[in-house]
């Protein structure tokens, strides 16, 4: 397994834990976070022990955004051109990594999520979020804008109108303005929220990941299809899945009242 600087990768039980762990920059992601991230993500998707990712925050803030420091890097002096190219490719792979794997991501997301903090919630399919989260998009205020993946869940969360405004107006969203528009799926206590984000990666650990991650690749790509393309394929996953294993393991499970043994086969 993979060490890191930046932050913390474990699997236990089903469940691959990814704290960012600069809480002395309120987790303010600069370079090696970005690959680290990227790498983490990686592994995550790709070890077969793990069934969903939890991404979290050390200390007060789940992760203030780009270190300010980044501006000076040289991929931002060279006014575009191939070392931002570069950069960007780099600073994406996580966020993409996060949007596009088979198993589902839960951000637990406390204090401050800002710019490219706010992003990688965005990234996640589920928020679980404390009452003193605040959310902002603040990229314009730099004179830049969201390039790590995060205008598409925006949007598809918030609705265009609402996501513009945000972006353009960098203007915070706090605990219960989130849980209305639909930016947190739950809302609790700042001492409650790791035991409930990994109480429901616990319960997505324990699903069986093939229709889990037919469902996942169903609902994101919901937005580009036709109605009849979304008929059709919605049953070509079912096709697979009642093909599976774990589909004939589930139904054992039920009739013989005990628990199922998913093999994500």
């Amino acid at each position: 397994m993979s060490e890191f600087s930046t932050l913390r990768y474990e699997v236990a039980d089903g469940i691959a834990s990814i704290p960012l762990a600069r809480p002395d920059k309120r987790n303010a992601m600069n370079d090696v976070l970005f690959t680290e991230l990227g790498e983490a993500t990686q592994e995550a998707a790709i070890d077969p022990e793990a069934r969903v990712v939890l991404v979290s925050g050390e200390g007060k803030a789940f992760s203030a955004g780009i270190d300010l420091t980044m501006f000076s890097h040289e991929a931002f002096q060279t006014g575009g051109g191939a070392n931002f190219q570069r950069f960007v490719t780099m600073a994406q792979r996580p966020f993409r990594n996060l949007q596009t794997m088979a198993k589902p991501a839960v951000a637990a997301v406390q204090g401050h999520a800002l710019g490219a903090g706010f992003q990688l919630a965005l990234a996640c399919d589920i928020r679980i979020c404390a009452q003193d989260v605040t959310f902002g998009m603040f990229e314009v205020r730099y004179g830049i804008l969201p390039d790590l993946g995060g205008n598409r869940p925006l949007t598809q969360l918030v609705g265009p109108a609402r996501a513009k405004e945000l972006v353009w107006t960098g203007r915070t969203v706090d605990a219960a303005e989130a849980e209305r528009i639909g930016l947190a799926n739950r809302v609790v206590s700042t001492d409650a929220l790791r035991k409930e984000a990994e109480t429901l990666a616990q319960d997505l650990a324990a699903a069986p990941p093939i229709p889990v991650a037919l469902t996942k690749s169903l609902i994101n790509r919901e937005a580009e299809l036709s109605i009849e393309a979304s008929f059709e394929r919605e049953a070509e996953s079912q096709q697979r899945a009642i093909s599976s294993e774990d589909h004939r393991e589930a139904i054992a499970a039920y009739l013989e009242k005990r628990p199922p043994r998913y093999s994500g086969r």
